[in-house]
């Protein structure tokens, strides 16, 4: 059984793209059992866990599209009591470009077969992370089923603050419908599996069946940073403090998720990317920066190498 986690990342999920498209190519990707993906990792997620049928796709979204197609800067609604500073509308549209009717069907054909895709957000109204399982909602086959799973993906990356919140209604114990804001998965999680409580051990066991698991951990960021004067200005130093915290907490879930491999016997594998791509981005979405991230990508998945069984500076006896 084959497993993949996706991170976030933001433009950096090129590289994760590349690197399934490579992997492709070199002829040996599995068709993986459950795929999980948090903020530009949602989005990589449902091509990867449709198949390789989709990496011409994949390939587009992460390599021909601008910032001034997917946001508009609106920093005076900001200012004026909105809940963000751009304004989202062409990133909705392209992904409900990609979240069609012939998806929502193969995913409903994928939930038969006991195949899973998780997307990771965060409830603000909680504080907490929320686990979105798109292909049993798109097995209910309801109404609005695919716009749900339109705003899930959405919300995954919907960064705070800069990205408005995403409100799903729900259904309250009390029968009450009430909206929930979710917002970038990434302000909880940067890469999940699945609770440490879950043992699948336990599960093995109560079926009588033990399962061979091999789990792929994809890291669209670096884990280890190069040494880089920041400029001390306002937006280089939070740009520097936003990437540093995120690479902090991705490798704190990957040492989580090293911890339940060795407790369960998940053969794990991690990948991210390397710290000497050196490429300098123009723009939020910079299409020369995405392409030059995803042929590293790419080469990489071809040659089939770059992955290591243990979380970033551990070292074994």
């Amino acid at each position: 059984m084959s497993i993949l986690a996706l991170s976030g990342g933001g433009p950096d999920g090129a590289y994760g793209a590349g690197l399934l498209n490579g992997w492709t190519a070199r002829g040996d990707r599995p068709e993986f059992s459950t795929v999980t993906g948090v903020s530009t990792g949602a989005i990589i997620a449902l091509f990867a866990f449709l198949g390789p049928e989709y990496d011409q796709k994949l390939e587009e979204v992460y390599t021909q599209y601008r910032t001034d197609q997917l946001i508009e800067t609106t920093f005076s609604s900001a200012l004026t009591g909105g809940s963000a500073v751009t304004n989202t509308d062409g990133y909705r549209g392209l992904v409900a470009k990609y979240v069609d009717e012939d998806v929502m069907r193969r995913l409903r054909n994928t939930a038969k077969a006991g195949r899973t895709l998780l997307v990771g957000t965060t409830n603000l109204d909680a504080a907490r992370p929320a686990i979105w399982n798109t292909t049993g909602i798109a097995a209910t086959n309801h109404k609005d089923a695919e716009r749900l799973v339109e705003d899930v993906i959405l919300a995954s990356s919907a960064i705070p603050g800069i990205f408005p919140p995403v409100l799903i209604p729900v259904v309250g114990a009390s029968g009450a419908v009430y909206d929930e804001m979710h917002v970038d998965g990434g302000a909880t999680q940067q890469v999940m599996l699945f609770s440490p409580g879950y043992q699948l051990g336990r599960v093995d066991s109560a079926v009588g069946t033990p399962v061979e698991r091999t789990l792929y951990v994809v890291m669209n960021n670096k884990l280890k940073k190069p040494y880089r004067p920041v400029e001390p200005r306002l937006i280089p130093i939070a740009s520097a403090a936003a990437s540093s915290l995120l690479g902090g907490s991705g490798a704190g879930d990957i040492y989580k998720i090293f911890t339940i491999a060795q407790r369960d016997g998940i053969d794990l594998n991690v990948m991210a990317v390397p710290s000497d791509f050196s490429v300098e981005s123009t723009e939020v979405f910079d299409p020369a920066y995405m392409k030059g991230l995803y042929q590293l990508g790419y080469e990489i998945g071809l040659k089939g190498e770059n992955w290591s069984d243990l979380p970033p500076g551990f070292v074994a006896d």
